[in-house]
């Protein structure tokens, strides 16, 4: 239906007005960056590395805090809801295993333990990405996708490993529709976060394994790649039960890449990358970036890396932190580097 009034008002070209739009968009973003410096500042003020081997406690409920809710509860051990045997390949066995928290609240993983475990077996938490799920990441799917094998390099290292469903996966492959942003945004909304949920949920999973007996509390460790070496280093932060971590393309600076659910309260005056990571010294952690990684900047990678390093020199550690860029995409490194880091330090 044509507007009668329209040719009553003035109209021009949408072009005329341009300008205009890309100076707000532009004077936005240098605000930004000019208060990011300024809260880099802070931060640096917030937390150094003196400051942190003084008092490391302080500086893990900092970021507690920081993450939020339900992190500020004590560490429910969940009840064994389901263990179904799927099948025995190789030298594991291979389990589904479900766990019930706060009464309600089911959670999902695969279980690969050896065959001829023992008491103190190597256990591994193998952490998938965006779109990925335990099956994935354990090559139970013909493609493992950017994986390469992550879990089973693990279990080829005659480590049991624990690798959890994320609300992460692909709803157009796996169907169970969910929306990550949205759920995030409302425990924003309780004071909590996503990332605090399924850290708290990992946390939980580590104390059954730990009290069943099946992980050995000096010998447990965590891998994980893009979102899962996200995961990998907050969880290794803010649990000290965690002897060694690898996180593999994912650590970068957090200012750069602010996703919904990777943007906390107050973040870039307390906690980036560096800092967060900064939490497992004097622990041992392996990062690893593709050179050539779709998503991440290895070089940034680098720069960060290089504002980490101090706390694990304090602490007259530095062998006990690496880093390798690899000739390689957003995946898992082909090599092993990694993996035997991990292995050599349980």
């Amino acid at each position: 239906m044509a507007d009668a009034n329209q040719s009553k008002y003035y109209t021009e070209e949408i072009r005329k007005d341009t300008r205009y739009r890309q100076d707000y968009v532009d004077g936005a973003n240098r605000f930004l960056y000019e208060q990011y410096g300024k809260a880099t500042a802070q931060r640096d003020q917030f937390i150094t590395p003196e400051q942190y081997k003084a008092n490391p406690e302080y500086y893990r409920e900092a970021l507690k805090q920081m993450l939020g809710y339900p992190l500020n509860l004590p560490v429910e051990t969940p009840v064994l809801t389901e263990k179904t045997f799927v099948t025995q390949d190789g030298n594991v066995n291979i389990y589904r295993m479900q766990f019930t928290f706060f009464g309600y609240l089911k959670f999902y993983g695969m279980y690969f333990e050896q065959v001829n475990a023992k008491k103190d077996t190597p256990f591994v938490l193998s952490f998938h990405g965006g779109g990925g799920t335990p099956e994935m990441v354990s090559s139970l799917h013909k493609d493992s996708a950017n994986y390469v094998h992550q879990t089973r390099r693990m279990t080829d290292r005659g480590a049991n490993v624990f690798a959890p469903q994320l609300l992460l996966w692909n709803v157009e492959t796996y169907g169970n529709p969910h929306d990550r942003l949205h759920l995030d945004g409302k425990m924003r909304q309780l004071d909590g976060s996503m990332t605090a949920l399924e850290v708290y949920l990992l946390m939980g999973c580590i104390s059954y394994f730990i009290e069943e007996g099946t992980a050995p509390a000096d010998r447990i460790g965590v891998v994980g790649l893009s979102y899962g070496g996200m995961y990998a280093l907050h969880l290794a932060a803010v649990d000290t039960r965690i002897k060694a971590c690898y996180s593999c393309s994912w650590f970068n600076r957090a200012f750069e890449h602010s996703w919904g659910d990777w943007s906390y309260r107050n973040a870039a005056k307390l906690f980036g990358s560096a800092e967060t990571a900064a939490l497992i010294a004097p622990r041992a952690l392996f990062i690893a970036m593709g050179d050539n990684d779709n998503l991440f900047d290895s070089k940034v990678t680098e720069e960060e890396y290089a504002r980490l390093t101090p706390y694990y020199q304090i602490f007259g550690a530095a062998d006990q932190c690496k880093l390798r860029v690899f000739p390689g995409l957003h995946e898992q490194d082909h090599e092993d580097f990694g993996f035997d880091f991990l292995m050599e330090h349980l």
